[in-house]
């Protein structure tokens, strides 16, 4: 006991000495372990000595062995808690990216989520804006389509009346509003035709838009679907990993959520974070963008029906004020044609009264010629007289005065009734060129009725004219004559 405490102090005392592995310390006692045996067996050099060490070598040994043990009992115990400590650690931080990778993805997924959520009903509010889009430009090519009636009347009626007959073309109020009424629906279709392209393009660009938003919406599907399989593959990893390597008790109560990352963990960490901000502002770009376009689009309808609502109202304010300036001068017409007609029943009245006072000249012309050959044979006979009663009496006198008035007065009758029968020519000219006049304005009148007796319809998609019955009706009580469609050109 005495040895192994001194021997234990000195040791303790003696300087440290290098550490030997168990290998080396076999191959060093190995020879010792031999020549012991030797002894024992009764070599023959050394037959008589039993040992060649002594008890204090052999305690020192011992001691020594042991001493080598507990130091090795040390290093094991502070290795074993080196690494429980290193297990610990190891599964916390284990737990903590999973916590981490965890919570990242789970963030990540109600992100895209999110994102999609707000770009399909993007979509779908682009989808909305698209249709009430396509039913404008439907709505503006009805109203483009629906001016080809009309300008159609309008260049009929304007042809139409160009065959009127030469004394009646003139620029009047209803050659005017006509013009007008034709100047105002090709403008109106000149602005609908551009409304037109304007339409067509807004929905070209809400096409592209709504693909780019579909497009984008079916990658971030995509790329959900492959986050939510990964999040739960993760979840049931950390799990498993939960139950075969529970985390220790110091840990249970809260981990530290990575506490051992590096700076260029940190980096990433970063530039992936920026990333995904830049992934969801490019998101909240596009979808500001549609709202944009969507905001455009639907000014624009705004505006498409604002100017069909407009063009229409023009078309029917020109249509008005044209079939106003044609019953205006239908009834002007009229009015002028009641005045020829009088004008020509009074000269027809005097063409009869100046034959009547013709006839009655010609009957006093008639009248004459018996005074006349009545004083020629008195005064025939006269001259028969005996010579002493050959005398110029108051007979004689008489005889003469009464012939050289009836001479004169035949010569009167004779340049009357010469008058009479100018003014007969005159009369009876003038009769037809009112009749002429008359005729002119009756067959204006009729183009003009007819004009105004026939309206603009689409037939087998075409644009046409057709009879009115209602306008044919009151176009027959202002002259009973009219045939609709009968009027030829009186060129």
């Amino acid at each position: 006991l005495k040895l192994s405490l001194s021997t234990t102090s000195c040791t303790s005392l003696a300087p440290a000495k290098p550490k030997l592995s168990w290998s080396t310390r076999w191959v060093a006692w190995q020879p010792l372990c031999a020549s012991a045996a030797a002894h024992v067996s009764g070599g023959p050099h050394r037959a008589a000595a039993m040992s060649m060490h002594t008890t204090e070598e052999w305690a020192q040994h011992a001691s020594l062995n042991m001493t080598q043990a507990r130091t090795a009992q040390f290093q094991a115990h502070k290795q074993m808690d080196t690494s429980k400590r290193a297990h610990d650690s190891t599964v916390c931080n284990n737990l903590s990216m999973y916590d981490t990778l965890h919570s990242s993805m789970n963030q990540k997924v109600k992100n895209s989520y999110r994102l999609i959520e707000k770009l399909q009903k993007r979509a779908d509010s682009i989808e909305s804006s698209l249709q009430k889009t396509n039913a404008s430009l439907a709505m503006l090519e009805k109203a483009l389509r629906d001016k080809d009636v009309p300008l159609q009347l309008c260049v009929w009626r304007l042809e139409q009346r160009e065959k009127r007959p030469l004394r009646e073309q003139v620029r009047d109020a209803v050659e005017v509003a006509l013009e007008d009424e034709k100047s105002t629906l090709i403008e109106t279709q000149r602005r609908l035709s551009d409304a037109i392209k304007r339409t067509k393009a807004m929905i070209n660009e809400l096409k592209s838009h709504l693909d780019e938003v579909r497009n984008d919406v079916e990658q971030k599907m995509q790329a959900l679907s492959v986050d939510e399989m990964c999040l739960r593959s993760t979840e049931r990893s950390m799990h498993a990993v939960v139950e075969r390597t529970p985390p220790p008790n110091s840990a249970r109560s809260g981990r530290s959520p990575n506490s051992l990352k590096l700076s260029r963990h940190q980096v990433a960490l970063q530039e992936s974070s920026k990333n995904e901000v830049v992934r969801q502002q490019e998101a909240e770009r596009l979808n500001r963008q549609c709202a944009n376009c969507e905001e455009n689009s639907k000014a624009l309808r705004e505006d498409s029906s604002k100017l069909t609502q407009r063009c229409e109202a023009m078309v029917v304010d020109a249509e008005a004020k044209s079939e106003k300036r044609m019953q205006e001068r239908i009834q002007e017409n009229q009015s002028m044609r009641r005045r020829l007609e009088g004008e020509l029943r009074e000269t027809m009245g005097k063409i009869d009264h100046t034959k009547n006072t013709m006839s009655e000249t010609r009957y006093q012309i008639k009248a004459l010629e018996e005074p006349i050959e009545l004083t020629s044979s008195c005064a025939s006979w006269r001259k028969q007289r005996a010579t002493r009663e050959h005398i110029t009496d108051p007979v004689s006198t008489t005889l003469q005065e009464h012939r050289m008035t009836v001479l004169a007065h035949q010569q009167e009758l004779l340049g009357h009734h010469q008058s009479e029968k100018s003014h007969l020519k005159e009369l009876q000219d003038r009769r037809e060129r009112l009749k002429e006049d008359l005729r002119d304005k009756t067959a204006s009148l009729h183009i003009d009725l007819n004009c105004l007796t026939h309206e603009a319809m689409r037939l087998n998609g075409k644009p046409t004219t057709s009879l009115s019955e209602q306008k044919l009706s009151r176009a027959m009580k202002v002259d009973r004559a009219f045939v609709p469609g009968a009027v030829a050109s009186a060129r």
